[in-house]
């Protein structure tokens, strides 16, 4: 074959090889650009100046939108190829200037993709733009493009708002890759520990010998969340003393980790004020990544540690995780990427403890994190579980509306069946992939009206329990807040002389933390044990268990003996529970010996 033709044959198979990637990775791909230098194709991508004048840009040209009715619309747009687009993340970044900006509202100073989707609506993906008076600035936001969208355009102006909008360096390119395809179903979900861990988180700096004590021997919880250097330091990875607050912090976890290693409680460790900064530079992030190696070496053979958990709620909106003045920074890494790197710096030197992944921005769902490879072992994933905020969080910081749970909140009904639903995507995620989930934190305001925190924290119990997610309580004598021990009061700092029922309701399925008691009712247990729940009388046949005689005891959520009977040889046990109000109680058959062959939880429930 004549080199020519073997030349040009050779080119032929590159070309088709490029051809075939462009399904694979588009990682870093610019998607458009534009920068108003060519004034000759402006009124071609955007059309005629009607809406919009060609000005000085944040470096040569840009457009400027004037408005001076908040009743307008000045806003011009252009399609975006959805080439391999669907299901990746894409940042989109601008250079913003404003002058004497007001209105804002639907949707206001636009920076928009507006997305058809399959079923004709239409999707917004905005980057928020503030009012009032600024110099220029970069603005962006990163976002995953739904695997519904079928087409998209660019929406950039003034809309319902008036001022001096000028706008430059358009920007849009890929920054992560789409979600692999879903695991075989059948593969068993490994939580990386037998049972389940029901516990608190506590403030590291702030939490006794004698708090973790009590938590560990009477409350009966089994494990801790606490965070190295709590949240006090504010930007951590970017205090030129990082170093040495690491390491005096680290000293105060030892000692916490020493008291765990007494006591049988488990330990969840991580980094929250420490951690912040994540997404400032590179340098930030290779600090982060040395730090884990560190800590990860100085625990690996701790055994009360049981999980590393990444950074506390990581935040990359805003002007994070890159500054969106163009050319964009790629070496510093959006979150899925960063944590793929510091779950592959930890298992250099940590081959087993547990790796928690959190979501981002404060998410219930994770589906924005590309799972880890598999062939890792004991990655977990999390959220945090404040939903809906405004009911959680009332009053915190001032008057707001007293919202009750279940109750309407922001025109919107939540109760147990909402929650399922806001949580959906989490459970989704955890079937297609096959991996745990945990949730870190939990809470409400103790204060909202109508024992509100109570439903809501046995709503969310429930929902965890029936999914098999560990989970952890915020917070254990931290800020009196979230309390369960103080009253329900406003700010009220009594600690009754009873224990609350939000106390009660933990302490409850703490005390299914103690060996031998199960999680649920199994079918043994069902056919043991029966009616579970009961009204009037409770039934107890033990010869399935193989016993001749003994007793059943039935005791309340705080372990106080309530009701006694003996076992009769080949007899039904009946007992009259009419005296015993509704709740959660646990019941215990033992042999003659005083030795228990089973335990289980019994609800009483009469109305």
């Amino acid at each position: 074959m004549p080199f020519f033709f073997r030349h040009l044959k050779a080119h032929i198979l590159v070309a088709a090889i490029l051809i075939s990637l462009q399904g694979f990775s588009q990682l870093n791909r610019v998607v458009f650009h534009e920068d108003f230098e060519n004034t000759a194709t402006i009124s071609t991508l955007w059309g005629p100046a009607m809406n919009y004048s060609v000005a000085t840009g944040f470096s040569g040209n840009g457009l400027l939108f004037t408005s001076t009715t908040t009743n307008t619309n000045l806003t011009v747009s252009t399609p975006i190829s959805m080439t391999n687009l669907v299901g990746r993340t894409i940042g989109m970044s601008a250079s913003i200037k404003g002058e004497n900006l007001t209105g804002g509202g639907n949707p206001g100073m636009v920076i928009q993709l507006v997305a058809l989707t399959s079923t004709g609506s239409n999707r917004y993906y905005r980057i928020p733009v503030s009012t009032g008076t600024f110099d220029w600035k970069p603005a962006g936001k990163a976002v995953k493009i739904d695997d519904d969208v079928v087409s998209m355009s660019l929406n950039i102006g003034v809309y319902n708002a008036s001022g001096k909008f000028w706008l430059d360096d358009l920007h849009i390119q890929v920054m992560a890759e789409p979600l692999p395809p879903a695991r075989d179903p059948a593969i068993v979900i490994d939580k990386t520990h037998p049972g389940m861990y029901r516990g608190m988180n506590v403030r590291s700096n702030t939490i006794t010998k004698n708090d973790l004590d009590e938590l560990r021997t009477d409350w009966k919880a089994n494990t801790i969340r606490c965070q190295i250097g709590g949240n006090q330091f504010a930007d951590g990875l970017l205090l030129s003393s990082f170093d040495s607050i690491l390491q005096a912090e680290l000293v105060r976890m030892d000692t916490l980790v020493a008291w765990c290693t007494a006591n049988g409680l488990r330990m969840n460790i991580g980094l929250a004020g420490l951690s912040q900064g994540l997404f400032n530079s590179k340098v930030a992030q290779t600090r982060f990544v040395n730090t884990w190696k560190m800590i990860a070496l100085r625990y690996v053979n701790r055994d009360a540690v049981w999980a590393y958990d990444l950074a506390n709620e990581p935040i990359n909106s805003a002007v994070h995780p890159h500054d969106y003045v163009w050319p964009l920074n790629n070496e510093i890494l959006l979150w899925p990427s960063l944590a793929d790197t510091l779950v592959k710096a930890i298992r250099s030197v940590d081959p087993q403890k547990a790796i928690i992944i959190e979501s981002l921005n404060y998410s219930l769902n994770v589906d924005d994190i590309r799972p880890i490879d598999f062939a890792i072992p004991n990655v977990i994933y999390s959220v945090h579980m404040y939903e809906p905020h405004p009911f959680s969080h009332q009053q915190i910081t001032g008057p707001t509306p007293a919202y009750s749970y279940p109750g309407m909140v922001n025109g919107k009904y939540f109760d147990k069946d909402t929650l399922k639903k806001l949580l959906k995507p989490l459970k989704d995620y955890q079937q297609k992939y096959r991996v745990p989930i945990y949730i870190g934190e939990f809470s409400a305001i103790r204060w909202s009206p109508n024992n509100s925190t109570y439903n809501y924290l046995r709503d969310c119990i429930e929902i965890f329990e029936e999914y098999e997610w560990d989970w952890s309580f915020h917070a254990f004598r931290e800020w009196d807040g979230w309390s369960v021990e103080h009253s329900t009061g406003y700010y009220d700092p009594v600690l009754p002389a009873n224990m609350t029922d939000r106390e009660l309701l933990l302490r409850s399925y703490f005390l299914q933390n103690i060996t031998g008691i199960p999680t649920f009712e199994t079918k043994n247990q069902s056919s043991v044990c029966y009616p579970n729940p009961a009204t009037d009388e409770v039934s107890f046949d033990p010869g399935i268990l193989g016993m001749e005689s003994g007793y059943v005891e039935i005791s309340d959520a705080m372990g106080r003996l309530k009701l006694q009977k003996q076992i009769r040889q080949n007899e039904v046990t009946r007992m009259d529970i009419r005296s015993l109000s509704d709740g959660i109680y646990f019941y215990r058959i033992q042999n003659e010996n005083g030795k228990s062959c089973l335990q289980g939880k019994l609800l009483i429930h009469k109305n």
